[in-house]
């Protein structure tokens, strides 16, 4: 049996899910950051009043989510083409 070289639709699913792994953990690391640095009590308040801001970290991690979702899906259709595609050749 013969190896065939790697073929492009492979090569991209294979870096999407990597982007996409990566993109995750990102993600992960931000939720349980967020979760520590969101304001309770007093501080909480004033943020709801605009007093004072949130950190930055509980701005960004709904974002940084939000990428890691759509780098999960572009993974997934990559993934899910590729297999199409070595069915059909």
């Amino acid at each position: 049996m013969t190896d065939q070289p790697e073929k492009t639709h492979q090569k991209i699913a294979k870096r999407a899910e990597d982007v996409s792994m990566a993109a995750t953990v990102v993600s992960a690391a931000v939720g349980i950051g967020a979760t520590l640095a969101a304001p309770t009590g007093l501080s909480a308040i004033g943020v709801v009043l605009g007093i004072t801001s949130a950190p930055l970290i509980v701005t960004a991690a709904p974002i940084i989510a939000g990428v890691a979702t759509v780098t999960g899906v572009v993974s997934s259709s990559a993934y899910f083409y590729s297999k199409w595609k070595n069915k059909n050749d």
